[in-house]
C-alpha cells in the first residue's frame, strides 16, 4: 500500500514539474478590485511564473480572464479549460489562446491600454472600461 502511494505522489509530482505553465491552482488569499472597490467573489488562480486566471461569475455570468507575462494581454480563453471546481484548471498550452477582450460601449477606457504585472499585483482594464486590480499573497 505505501509503494502505490509513493508511486502516486511521484506521478502527480511529475505532472505538477511538467505542466506548471498550465496549471492554474487557487489562490484564497489574493483580492481583486474594480475601479478601486473590493469585489467578492472572484475566484483568482495562479501558475508558476504568476500568470492570472480570474472567474468573475458577479454579472450574471461567468466570465473568465487571463493574464500571462509572455504578452501582457487581458484575455478570455478560448480554448476550453479543465477545472476542479475551485481548486485548479488546466490551459490547453503554456502559452494558451485567448480572445482580447473588445471594450464595451459603457467603457470610459479602453483594454487595448495594457496591462500591468509586477510578481504581487496585476492590473488590467475590463470589456467594461474597468480597471481590475488583483493583489496576490
Amino acid at each position: 500500500m505505501k509503494k502505490v502511494l509513493a508511486l502516486g505522489l511521484l506521478v502527480f509530482l511529475v505532472f505538477v514539474v511538467v505542466h506548471r505553465q498550465r496549471l492554474f491552482l487557487g489562490d484564497p488569499l489574493a483580492s481583486v478590485t474594480r475601479d478601486g472597490v473590493k469585489v467578492d467573489g472572484v475566484r483568482v488562480m495562479i501558475n508558476y511564473s504568476n500568470d492570472v486566471l480570474l472567474e468573475d461569475p458577479t454579472a450574471g455570468h461567468r466570465r473568465m480572464y487571463l493574464i500571462q507575462n509572455w504578452n501582457k494581454v487581458a484575455e478570455t480563453p478560448t480554448a476550453p479549460l479543465r477545472c476542479l471546481q475551485g481548486l485548479a484548471c488546466l490551459t490547453d498550452a503554456d502559452e494558451a489562446a485567448g480572445a482580447v477582450l473588445v471594450p464595451g460601449t459603457r467603457g470610459r477606457r479602453s483594454p487595448f491600454e495594457g496591462v500591468t504585472m509586477t510578481n504581487k499585483r496585476v492590473e488590467f482594464v475590463d470589456e467594461d472600461g474597468a480597471l481590475v486590480g488583483v493583489t496576490l499573497f
